[in-house]
């Protein structure tokens, strides 16, 4: 009978002690996992919004385009002058350069590194995503 009441005492302490790692060791429910650096978790944009200026840059700078967005548009900024580097990806459907950049486009820009905080801002862009003037319907043919 002492036997089986050992038994129950060490079980009941290996579950208590499984409860306890578990809790420390496992993220708890909703939490996100942090991105590493390589990763393309993007979530917020730096600033959305018309591109206003296209400037010429000297550097490693391909070039700087100021961009204006309207308030409430999930961006963190309303407007910015944005540095695009030669690492700098930017989308439309497919991948394409700085040189298909033109005023008036409507524009979604990821930042990279740190944000000047002069009004507006200043940043370099990680990642640029074109947005086309009209939805495109792929059932049309």
């Amino acid at each position: 009978m002492r036997m089986k009441k050992t038994n129950i005492g060490f079980l009941v302490i290996a579950l208590a002690v499984i409860a306890l790692v578990s809790l420390f060791y496992f993220d708890s429910p909703g939490s996100t996992p942090p991105a590493d650096a390589n990763s393309s978790q993007l979530v917020e944009y730096g600033v959305a919004g018309y591109i206003k200026e296209i400037k010429s840059a000297e550097g490693e700078a391909l070039g700087i385009i100021y961009v204006e967005g309207s308030e409430n548009n999930g961006a963190t900024y309303q407007e910015a002058y944005v540095t695009v580097l030669e690492s700098t990806k930017i989308y439309t459907n497919d991948p394409v350069g700085y040189e298909d950049l033109e005023v008036g486009m409507y524009v979604n820009v990821f930042f990279e590194g740190p944000v000047l905080e002069s009004y507006p801002v200043q940043a370099t862009a990680k990642q640029i995503n074109i947005i086309p003037k009209e939805p495109v319907n792929e059932d049309e043919d």
